[in-house]
């Protein structure tokens, strides 16, 4: 849910060259399972999504597999803002599932890094 109001209110930003990049820590099955689950499908996704079962990337960002959700172990939710030259300048890393920056302070760190 949170990437689709990221996604709406981008839309709605004018002037901005920001994109949405989700990774997922699980194979393309599992993710369009999920979806499926959730009554959408990938024609529902309008950003890309990197796949990275090998959790190169997580490990990267330093989310690789440390809370469990549900019955399996997963990544942290974690939120980052990063510049054109390719520096962090915002991060989140959950503390639980559902602990995520809301919409609102995205799109402030956005605009500000827009100034």
């Amino acid at each position: 849910m949170q990437l689709g109001q990221l996604r709406n209110a981008l839309r709605n930003m004018k002037d901005t060259t920001a994109q949405i990049l989700a990774v997922d820590p699980h194979e393309a099955w599992s993710a369009k399972a999920l979806l499926r689950e959730s009554g959408s499908s990938t024609d529902d996704v309008s950003f890309p999504v990197l796949m990275d079962p090998s959790l190169t990337v997580s490990a990267t960002y330093g989310v690789p597999f440390q809370m469990r959700v549900h019955t399996e172990l997963s990544n942290r939710p974690a939120t980052f803002i990063i510049d054109k030259q390719g520096v962090i300048q915002f991060a989140q890393r959950a503390e639980t599932f559902s602990d995520r920056p809301s919409v609102d302070k995205v799109i402030s760190v956005l605009k500000q890094l827009d100034e």
